[in-house]
């Protein structure tokens, strides 16, 4: 995790160490949901990367990454957005 985070808010996400899939944290720990996913203030950001560092060491998920999402919840980047999606993407 040594990009520059500038945004304001994020989602974290990972993968999922048994199946490969992407999760995203929630209040009840990992979910392949975004929906549930917990929105993170820049402000935060310690706190979860702590609990990222946590989580990988005990073998849960792999490859946290923080995900900037504007402030409805939607992810910013086209990287990111086909990384959730799949390569199947509406481009706006």
């Amino acid at each position: 995790m040594a990009k520059k985070l500038d945004g304001d808010f994020f989602f974290l996400s990972a993968n999922d160490l048994m199946t490969g899939g992407v999760v995203f944290f929630s209040e009840n720990g990992w979910s392949s949901g975004k929906s549930s996913a917990i929105k993170i203030k820049n402000s935060e950001l310690k706190k979860y990367i702590e609990i990222s560092k946590v989580e990988e060491k005990n073998c849960n998920i792999v490859s946290p990454t923080f995900v900037e999402i504007d402030e409805f919840g939607n992810i910013r980047k086209l990287r990111d957005r086909i990384r959730h999606e799949g390569v199947t993407v509406k481009f706006k």
